[in-house]
């Protein structure tokens, strides 16, 4: 029994929309990071710092960082000419010798980040983690001195 040009075209038209309803399925499903979940004992013992975090933080001066007394905060880049009103939110905990910030990413999905702690004063914040070192300095006392500084 031979199939016939007409069955075959229409095998081929089936496959086809097979393959490419999968390919959108996979590519459009919403995907979700599920977060391990991780003993704060590994956190260095109980949430500490986060009076000393809540504020406006900059690095290099164009990446900033407010982190907010809720546990919640947002970053953004001026030199991408991203403003404050589209920062990319993330929630966050600190203690005593780390911080764990969680991303809350625009193209799905939650990115969980934890950094150890190396200095955290009133004006300067350090920490890094497996692959980069962040060394921020806090916004507004220094907006508040180049306030009390200018003559009106």
């Amino acid at each position: 029994m031979t199939i016939k040009k007409k069955h075959w075209i229409i095998l081929v038209i089936v496959a086809v929309a097979i393959a490419i309803g999968l390919t959108l399925y996979f590519l459009l499903r919403p995907t979700a990071y599920y977060p391990e979940s991780i003993d704060p004992r590994t956190l260095h013992a109980s949430p500490a710092n986060k009076e000393m975090l809540v504020g406006l933080w900059q690095k290099d001066g164009h990446v900033f960082y407010r982190f907010e007394p809720d546990g919640k905060g947002h970053t953004w880049d001026v030199d991408d000419d991203i403003t404050e009103d589209e920062a990319s939110p993330f929630s966050w905990e600190a203690y005593e010798e780390a911080i764990m910030m969680t991303y809350k990413l625009r193209i799905r999905g939650i990115v969980p980040r934890y950094y150890e702690l190396d200095q955290l004063s009133p004006f300067d914040l350090r920490f890094h983690d497996t692959y980069s070192n962040y060394a921020l300095e806090r916004v507004e006392e220094q907006m508040a001195m180049e306030d009390e500084q200018s003559p009106d």
